[in-house]
Parts: C-alpha cells; sequence; structure tokens
C-alpha cells in the first residue's frame, strides 16, 4: 500500500506561511494569483525576523547599467563574501559568457539566472520566489532546480508563488493550489504502490474497459480482440476530441480535474487517473507521480538533483519536466530497463 500525505489546507496564505514555513519548518510552493503572490510576500517579510531572507521577485531585473561581473561584485560585498565568490556564481549559473554584458541587453533568461546568481552570495536561511521557473528553458531549469535542492538539503526554507502546480511539484517541499481563497496542499505518495486517485483528491480506483484484459472464449481458451481502437475523450470547448494515445505527452490531474496535454494544450477529460493508466500502459505511458502519468518516449532525460529528488524532462517544445516520485523511480528503471 502507498503512504499519502494526509490533505490539508489553510484558509489564507498567510496561515499557511505560519503554518508550514515559520512553524512547520517546511517549504511551500503555491499556485496561486498575484494579488495572494502579494499577500505571501508580505507574510514571509512579516515572518523573517533576524534570518537571511533573499528575494526574487518578477520585476527585479538588476541594475541595467550594470554587468553581470559588476553587479554581483557589488552584492558580494553586501554580502561580506570575496569577490572570488561572485565570479564563482557566474560560473555556477551560466552566466560567464556574458558577464561583460550590460544587464540591459541580457535576455529574460540570463536576467533570472542573474537574480538567482545574487542570492546564492547570502546563503540565505529563507527564499521567497515569484514564478522561479518563468522564463527559464530546460538547461537554465535544471541550474536553478539543482540549486534550490541543494540550498533545502542545507536548511533553506523556500516560498515560492505564482507557478503552475506541475512546476510546485518539481521543487522540495509541499506543494498548494487556490480555490476561492482556501490554499488546498497536492496529495503525493511514495510511490511503493501503483494504487492512486480517480481525479485529483478524490481517492479511489477503478478499471478501465478495453484495456487489453483477455476474455474467456470457446473452451476456456484466453481470446484477444484481433483489432484494438483507442481514443482518448477530451474535452475543447463544447467539441469532444478523441484523442490517439501516441499524441499525448502527459496526463495531469491538478486542482481536481484531469488534463491531457497535447502539443502544449491541456484538454479536461471525464476519466479518472487510475482509468487512464490503466488504458494508456499498454502504450508505454508510465504513472510517474501520484498526480501524473507520462508518455515514455517522450521523455529524453532523468534529472536527479538529490538523493530523493527526481524529475522527468520531456522533448516537447518546452522541455517540460514533470515530477518522478522516490519509490517510482526504481520501478521505472525496472520496468524499461533503464541502468
Amino acid at each position: 500500500m502507498a503512504s499519502f500525505v494526509s490533505p490539508i489546507d489553510y484558509p489564507s496564505v498567510e496561515d499557511l506561511v505560519r503554518g508550514e514555513v515559520a512553524e512547520g519548518q517546511r517549504s511551500a510552493h503555491v499556485e496561486c494569483t498575484r494579488e495572494t503572490g502579494r499577500r505571501a510576500r508580505a507574510a514571509v517579510r512579516s515572518m523573517q525576523g533576524a534570518r537571511r531572507t533573499a528575494f526574487f521577485l518578477e520585476d527585479d531585473g538588476g541594475f541595467d547599467r550594470d554587468t553581470p561581473r559588476s553587479y554581483l561584485r557589488f552584492f558580494a560585498q553586501l554580502a561580506a563574501v570575496s569577490p572570488a565568490m561572485a565570479n564563482d556564481a557566474l560560473v555556477h549559473f551560466g552566466l560567464e559568457g556574458c558577464a561583460h554584458t550590460l544587464v540591459a541587453k541580457l535576455s529574460a533568461e540570463e536576467r533570472a539566472l542573474l537574480g538567482f546568481a545574487r542570492m546564492s552570495l547570502f546563503e540565505p536561511e529563507v527564499c521567497f520566489c515569484e514564478r522561479p521557473l518563468l522564463d527559464l528553458g530546460a538547461e537554465a531549469r535544471a541550474l536553478v532546480l539543482a540549486w534550490i535542492a541543494e540550498r533545502s538539503e542545507a536548511g533553506t526554507l523556500f516560498v515560492t508563488v505564482g507557478q503552475p502546480l506541475r512546476e510546485a511539484l518539481l521543487m522540495p517541499g509541499r506543494a498548494f493550489w487556490e480555490e476561492e481563497g482556501r490554499l488546498f496542499a497536492a496529495e503525493v505518495d511514495d510511490g511503493t504502490s501503483g494504487e492512486g486517485a480517480g481525479a485529483a483528491g478524490e481517492p479511489g480506483t477503478a478499471s478501465a474497459p478495453g484495456a487489453g484484459a483477455p476474455t474467456d472464449g470457446p473452451e476456456g481458451a484466453d481470446v484477444f480482440d484481433e483489432v484494438r481502437v483507442c481514443k482518448i475523450a477530451a474535452k475543447a470547448g463544447e467539441a469532444t476530441l478523441l484523442l490517439d494515445p501516441r499524441e499525448i505527452d502527459f496526463i495531469e490531474s491538478a486542482n481536481r480535474v484531469n488534463h491531457a496535454s497535447v502539443r502544449g494544450e491541456l484538454y479536461p477529460t471525464a476519466l479518472t487517473m487510475d482509468e487512464l493508466e490503466a488504458t494508456l500502459e499498454r502504450f508505454g505511458f508510465f504513472r510517474c507521480h501520484r498526480s501524473y502519468i507520462v508518455n515514455v518516449q517522450k521523455v529524453s532525460r532523468v534529472e536527479r538533483y538529490t538523493r530523493n529528488t527526481f524529475n522527468l524532462v520531456l522533448s516537447d517544445a518546452p522541455h517540460t519536466s514533470l515530477p518522478l516520485s522516490k519509490g517510482r523511480a526504481d520501478q521505472m528503471r525496472e520496468r524499461f530497463n533503464w541502468r
């Protein structure tokens, strides 16, 4: 049997920051509105006290007339660390190629990496981040997730806001989503069982009809259908789409609704996660997380940031990252003969 984190919810983001971070000493990653994100930032400021706290804000792009090198050296002085630490941060976040470029001319991704390089100089005890993965490509995202995992293992508490639940689940700590002002914890498992929820937050198992089980034929022989047609029904406005499993990149369960992702678009489906898993398994899909079923043909690499933190990077256009539960990583290696 799988063990699950008990469902929990908070009436406000202030209560969440107090309960999870200040008292629970756990990182929290929240899919929420901008207004809720602003309130979360204020709540972090009010609880920080004497703790070293760093902020990564969407509208903080650095000093336009500086270069990344001069910008980081300035903050190295504020952090009372040597200039060599600024150079190390440049290299660690892949910014040495633009070290002498004016900040005003940096790309959105380079500006984001510069923000994380700045925070790293302070070895913060608490980090608040607005949409930390928003402007990052696959390689930059891997750098940032590795740094977050490293700092988390060192004891840093993170509060991130505004990102989709899919990204929130990639980071160490507990993920939350907002509905009518309340914040609900995403349920996660340890991956030790294939049992899971139907729709998000609705426990239960169900068998999918036509999932490939043999039927009793004449004289007790096992007989399979000669021709099997499998389509996943999903909605696009008022229309019903019949999706070919080969077109689906992954299935996502979020906010009590299940979606099929096809070429970057999410289409809601009435099928439960258990029904989808049973139907799609024979097409090379794998339940990598309580809330995700991935088309393994679309997986380009597996990333490991800490002993217990795994992500799957897809070969789709945005190089989507999906969480891989700790216990399911071994199952995946065994099933697909990965070494």
